[in-house]
C-alpha cells in the first residue's frame, strides 16, 4: 500500500509518498496546477503499480484548489480521502513537536496521517447539494454587500438630510427610496412642491404618500441643519449607491429563485423529507436551503450529536483537575447554517408553542436570551435532523416528551 500526500496550492502541488513501513518512496516532488501535472502525477503512480487499489491519496479540503484535483484523481479510479486542514495541523505540531510549516512537510504530514488510519474524512457533496452551496454562499455574499451599501447611505444621508427619518424611520422602503433618488439632499427636498413630490408616486401602487406628508418633509427640510456643503458631489454618492442597492437586490431576489427551484424541483424529488421539515414551525425554505447547502445530505450523520457538532452548535469547554469552564459558543462549524437556525429559533419562539415555553424557560433560570435563543437553535438542529432521517412530519408530542 502506497500513501500519497498532497499539499495542494495554486500553481503548484507537492506530492510525498509513503510505503507500508512509512519509509519515502519516491523523493518528494512537485507538479503544475494544471492538466500536465495531474497527468504526470498518475504516470508516477502508475510506474510504482498498476493496481489503483494500492494507492489512498489524501488531500486537503481547501475548497477553490482542491476541487479539480479531487474529481480528475476520482475520476481516475484512486481513492482520494478530503482532510479537514484543522485535523491535518493538530497532526503535523503533534508528528513534528514543533510549529513548522512548508509545503513539503505538509505533504508528508498528509501521506503520515494517511499511514496511521487515524483520519477522519471529510463529506462531498452531490452535484444538487453543492449547488445549492455555492447559490447560498452567493446569496450571502450579496447581503453582506446590501448591507454595506445601505450603511453608506444611512451615514451619508444623516448629514445631507437628517430630518427624513420623522417622515421614514425607515429610509429604505419603496416609498422613501423613490423620494431620495428624486431629492438626495434637504436643499433637493426644500426646494420642491407637494405636487412636484406627489407625481413620483403616480405608476407606483401601494404607497401611501400623500400631499400632507409631502408639506411636512418640505418644511422639515426648509429648517434642516444641513447647510448645502458638497451637496452636488454627495447627491451623486446617494443615487449611485441607490442603483448599486438596487441591483444588488434584483440578483438577490434571482438567486433565490434559483435556490427554490433547485431545492423543490431537485433535491426534493429526490428525497421527499424536505417537505416533512416545513411542517416544523419556525423553519422556513431559507433555513432549508442553509442548513442542506451547506451539511448535505442529512442522513449522512450515524447521530444527532455528530450532526450538531459538524454545525458547531456547541459550547467550548475547559476541565482541569476539578476545575471546569464551559466558554462561548465554538468558532468551528458551519457559520451560514448557524446563522440559518439561529434566526429560525427566532421564529421559533413566536410560532412555536413548545419552543417558546422552552425559551422563557431558560430566561427564567437566568440564561440571557441570546443563550436561550442558541439552545432553541440547538433543539431545532435535533428536530430537523429526527423529521429529514425518519421522513416523519413534525410532532411535538414525540418531540418534546416529559422527563419522568
Amino acid at each position: 500500500m502506497y500513501y500519497v500526500g498532497i499539499d495542494v496550492a495554486k500553481e503548484k502541488h507537492y506530492v510525498c509518498i509513503l510505503d507500508d513501513t512509512r519509509e519515502i518512496a519516491v523523493k518528494p516532488f512537485w507538479i503544475y496546477s494544471d492538466i500536465l501535472g495531474l497527468r504526470k502525477l498518475v504516470t508516477i503512480l502508475g510506474e510504482l503499480s498498476l493496481n489503483n487499489d494500492d494507492f489512498i491519496i489524501g488531500v486537503e479540503s481547501t475548497g477553490a484548489f482542491s476541487e479539480n484535483l479531487y474529481e480528475y484523481i476520482t475520476d481516475a479510479d484512486y481513492k482520494v480521502i478530503l482532510l479537514n486542514s484543522y485535523q491535518t495541523a493538530k497532526f503535523r505540531d503533534f508528528s513534528t513537536g514543533r510549529k513548522v510549516k512548508n509545503d513539503s512537510i505538509d505533504a508528508y504530514v498528509i501521506a503520515e496521517l494517511l499511514s496511521t488510519g487515524k483520519y477522519k474524512e471529510s463529506f462531498i457533496s452531490n452535484d444538487d447539494y453543492q449547488s445549492l452551496k455555492v447559490l447560498g454562499r452567493l446569496k450571502a455574499s450579496l447581503m453582506d454587500k446590501i448591507k454595506t451599501i445601505k450603511r453608506e447611505i444611512s451615514t451619508v444621508m444623516a448629514t445631507v438630510n437628517p430630518e427624513i427619518n420623522k417622515v421614514f424611520p425607515n429610509i429604505f422602503t419603496k416609498t422613501a427610496i423613490a423620494i431620495i433618488k428624486a431629492y438626495p439632499t434637504a436643499v433637493d427636498i426644500s426646494k420642491s412642491t407637494p405636487q412636484k413630490m406627489t407625481k413620483i408616486f403616480r405608476h407606483i401602487k401601494g404607497n401611501n404618500f400623500n400631499d400632507e406628508k409631502a408639506k411636512f418633509l418640505i418644511e422639515l427640510s426648509k429648517s434642516s441643519i444641513y447647510g448645502g456643503r458638497a451637496q452636488k458631489a454627495r447627491a451623486l454618492m446617494i443615487r449611485t449607491n441607490i442603483k448599486i442597492l438596487e441591483l444588488l437586490c434584483q440578483e438577490k431576489d434571482k438567486i433565490e429563485a434559483q435556490i427554490n427551484s433547485l431545492l423543490y424541483n431537485k433535491i426534493e424529488i429526490i428525497d421527499s423529507s424536505i417537505e416533512q421539515i416545513k411542517s416544523i414551525p419556525g423553519v422556513s425554505d431559507k433555513t432549508i436551503s442553509a442548513v442542506l447547502g451547506e451539511c448535505g445530505d442529512i442522513k449522512r450523520f450515524p447521530s444527532v450529536k455528530s450532526f450538531i457538532g459538524y454545525l458547531g452548535l456547541y459550547p467550548t469547554q475547559y476541565q482541569s483537575g476539578n476545575s471546569m469552564k464551559v466558554g462561548r459558543l465554538a468558532k468551528r462549524g458551519i457559520p451560514i447554517a448557524k446563522h440559518a437556525l439561529y434566526m429560525a429559533a427566532v421564529a421559533s419562539v413566536i410560532h412555536n408553542e413548545q419552543l417558546r415555553k422552552i425559551f422563557r424557560d431558560k430566561v427564567s433560570a437566568g440564561k440571557s436570551k441570546k443563550e436561550a435563543l442558541i439552545i432553541i437553535s440547538k433543539k431545532l438542529a435535533a428536530i430537523i435532523y429526527s423529521v429529514f432521517k425518519y421522513n416523519k412530519p413534525y410532532e411535538p408530542k414525540r418531540v418534546f416528551i416529559p422527563r419522568r
